[in-house]
């Protein structure tokens, strides 16, 4: 599907997600239940597919991640603007700024091994700009909190991921080491977003509606990059 669609799709998962947050529930949890149907998609991704059919063309994977190489660079930028944006809130801005670092240190390690000098020279794939103008656009426009929920559904789409297909416990051939350092079961990484992100909706700084209309966009955009690979099928490693 083109990015552009994108749109589209959004605002007809929006109409369709009805319900109120039930009693007792976080925001982060209504959200994921309203993107559930967008999960199981991540799941069918090219990116997940191959890899668990361990038929992944290693170049489309190595596309990816020069891709996801620049992501972490400019979302740690993204991360830096929504903190200078944070006014005198001192917590969420020491946070953001925190983030920004270890946003930062992901490109350092990535770029090593992708042997990246910088990103200029990378010719972005379509679905990984878009994915990335997204939350530059949040950073740079909408509350700071907003932010930390756009990169939410990442945080815990990939465990999510992880605990689906089996890893640590399944092989995946030539993926096996990616797939147990990236998608990792226990990882409650995100549970962090997902406390900044509620005390701002208690306080009555975060809206329900701009909370599920940024969350679900994050969410399609991670499906849209999983799927900015080219499709494979066992049989094509097993010819």
């Amino acid at each position: 599907m083109n990015v552009y669609l994108l749109l589209v799709v959004q605002l007809a998962l929006l109409i369709e997600a009805q319900a109120s947050i039930g009693e007792g529930q976080s925001l982060e949890n209504y959200l994921w239940e309203q993107t559930n149907e967008i999960r199981q998609q991540a799941l069918n991704a090219s990116l997940i597919y191959g890899m668990k059919e361990e038929c992944l063309d290693p170049s489309e994977f190595g596309g990816y991640m020069v891709d996801d190489t620049v992501y972490c660079y400019e979302g740690s930028k993204s991360l830096k603007i929504a903190g200078q944006r944070s006014g005198d809130n001192v917590t969420l801005q020491n946070f953001l700024e925190m983030e920004s670092v270890t946003w930062f240190g992901y490109w350092e390690w990535l770029n090593e091994i992708w042997h990246i000098n910088n990103t200029e020279g990378v010719r972005l794939g379509e679905e990984a700009s878009a994915y990335m103008n997204h939350i530059r656009n949040v950073a740079e426009n909408e509350m700071p909190v907003y932010t930390i929920l756009a990169l939410t559904p990442c945080a815990r789409l990939w465990p999510w991921l992880g605990q689906q297909l089996g890893s640590g416990t399944n092989n995946f051939g030539l993926y096996t080491s990616w797939v147990e350092t990236n998608l990792v079961p226990g990882s409650t990484g995100y549970m962090e977003y997902q406390q900044h992100v509620q005390w701002a909706y208690e306080e009555g700084l975060v809206t329900v509606e701009k909370a599920l209309e940024i969350y679900t966009t994050s969410m399609q955009f991670e499906v849209e990059f999983f799927n900015s690979v080219e499709r494979c099928e066992p049989s094509q490693c097993n010819s």
